[in-house]
């Protein structure tokens, strides 16, 4: 028995999701052709083609398959082109004929390419095939957001800062007066490309450019994001690891204000299972560690001075990186 195969291969954007379509038939085959039943059967040539050709390069993560006709081995890879983690959910819209092929597959990515998934030909299939369409959601919901972690306010520790609190679609967010132009990270992390589109409403799609803004996501160790967005000019680069009081940006002077506007959210697991909720995220409000008033949550139209103690520093670290931190803060002490 030798194996005839047809491939029709289908890619469409619908919301950056896409369908590929494979069918294959089983046949058997001589030096001409057979008729079964009133159906004549010939060899079909096989079509080769690429399903990346068919999306948008500008996608934070490419899903490629390829197929293995002498195994009957189907795999899925996935390229994550940005530097923070995303959900991705693959829709078997059709499927026959390969062992654990079920209505969907879910997986997190992190930065890079890797094999995600592998299906198996079952051996008694005599028809198989499978069309699917993906989504991918910037975040992973199978982290803990740690909702009790010390903030720093966004400027020099002993600066004061007048801030605004506001509730909107998206959820939480404050506003900053800042004194200076500088606008400093209130959490360490790995700075996300924003150029990149997703499936959600954060990232590529959450700022203007007709209004000439700018925007810095920082994607945190415990899965949440912590958005920054501004006119002016980003000192830091996607991919760029930061600790928190790193200087991130120069603000522009508007009506004799510098101004910045912060959210912190994180992939929701509950709004991710849920298809009628078009938002996946859930914006939260951060405590912020003050000099005056100690750790709080930031009420409208008051104004704070920053504190950025050790032990904020220490909050992200592993067991080693704070013993060496305490270390050289002791050789410091010493040496003075």
């Amino acid at each position: 028995m030798k194996r005839s195969s047809l491939t029709n291969t289908q890619g469409y954007e619908n919301g950056y999701s896409f369908t590929r379509q494979l069918v294959y038939l089983l046949t058997h085959l001589r030096m001409k052709n057979i008729l079964i039943s009133g159906f004549t059967i010939v060899l079909l040539s096989v079509f080769q083609a690429n399903a990346q050709s068919f999306q948008d390069m500008s996608n934070a993560v490419q899903l490629s398959d390829d197929f293995d006709e002498n195994q009957g081995r189907l795999t899925f890879y996935a390229d994550n082109k940005d530097f923070c983690d995303y959900y991705l959910y693959i829709s078997f819209v059709y499927s026959e004929g390969f062992q654990g092929m079920t209505t969907g597959a879910s997986v997190v990515v992190s930065h890079g390419q890797r094999q995600i998934k592998s299906y198996k030909v079952d051996e008694k299939a005599t028809r198989y095939g499978y069309n699917y369409r993906y989504a991918m959601f910037r975040g992973n919901p199978n982290k803990k957001p740690d909702v009790e972690f010390s903030y720093s306010l966004p400027v020099v520790n002993g600066e004061t800062i007048f801030a605004e609190t506001t509730e909107n679609q998206e959820g939480y967010q404050l506003a900053f007066e800042l004194p200076t132009d500088t606008v400093y990270a209130c959490r360490g992390g790995v700075i996300c490309d924003d150029n990149l589109k997703d499936h959600t409403a954060k990232g590529y799609k959450s700022f203007s450019d007709s209004r000439h803004l700018s925007q810095i996501t920082v994607y945190h160790a415990d899965g949440t994001f912590g958005e920054y967005v501004f006119k002016g000019k980003p000192l830091v680069y996607s991919g760029q690891d930061i600790k928190i009081g790193t200087p991130i940006a120069i603000v522009d002077n508007s009506l004799e204000k510098y101004s910045v506007r912060f959210s912190a959210y994180f992939l929701d697991k509950n709004k991710v299972k849920d298809q009628n909720v078009g938002n996946k995220h859930t914006h939260f409000r951060p405590f912020f560690q003050t000099y005056d008033e100690g750790k709080v949550r930031l009420e409208n139209g008051k104004t704070y001075i920053c504190e950025l103690t050790d032990e904020m520093l220490m909050q992200d670290m592993s067991k080693g990186e704070r013993k060496k931190f305490l270390k050289n803060r002791t050789k410091e002490t010493d040496e003075k």
